[in-house]
């Protein structure tokens, strides 16, 4: 068998009721603890721009779009910055080679000797995951007590 609707309505008016009573208590509590009134409820503070700055949705939109956007160019140009040229001459061979600081290659499109491309593709893999946007490191998120 249903339950009775008639039940149900007073249920959800009386509810209505004590929400509304339960609001203001929780309005009067936050200003006092924002220090707007006193322990006896009389106001201190009329504004509530003093203690807190208000912004729209509109307003933390835009800035967070500039934010990006600024982000977002900061990268382009370190794409677009050349790199110096560096000249080192080859001791077995005695050739000038003439390397980009940036892309670490030479004239003829190789790396110095030093270069180790595996440890190089890790390291760049590392920093492209770090750089995602919804990287947490592990021990933040699962091992922290509460």
């Amino acid at each position: 068998m249903g339950r009775m609707n008639r039940s149900r309505k007073r249920r959800d008016e009386m509810n209505k009721i004590k929400k509304a009573r339960y609001e203001a208590k929780e309005l009067i509590r936050l200003k006092k603890t924002l220090g707007l009134i006193d322990a006896d409820g009389n106001e201190i503070m009329k504004d509530v721009s003093d203690v807190a700055q208000v912004k729209t949705a509109k307003e933390i939109k835009i800035e967070k779009k500039t934010k990006e956007e600024k982000e977002l160019e900061h990268e382009m140009q370190e794409q677009r910055e050349k790199g110096k040229k560096i000249k080192v001459v080859n001791e077995n061979t005695g050739k000038e080679h003439i390397y980009n600081s940036k892309t670490l290659r030479d004239q003829f499109g190789n790396y110095p000797p030093w270069f180790k491309r595996n440890k190089t593709a890790k390291r760049l893999r590392k920093k492209d995951h770090a750089r995602s946007r919804d990287f947490k490191q592990a021990w933040t998120t699962i091992n922290v007590p509460l």
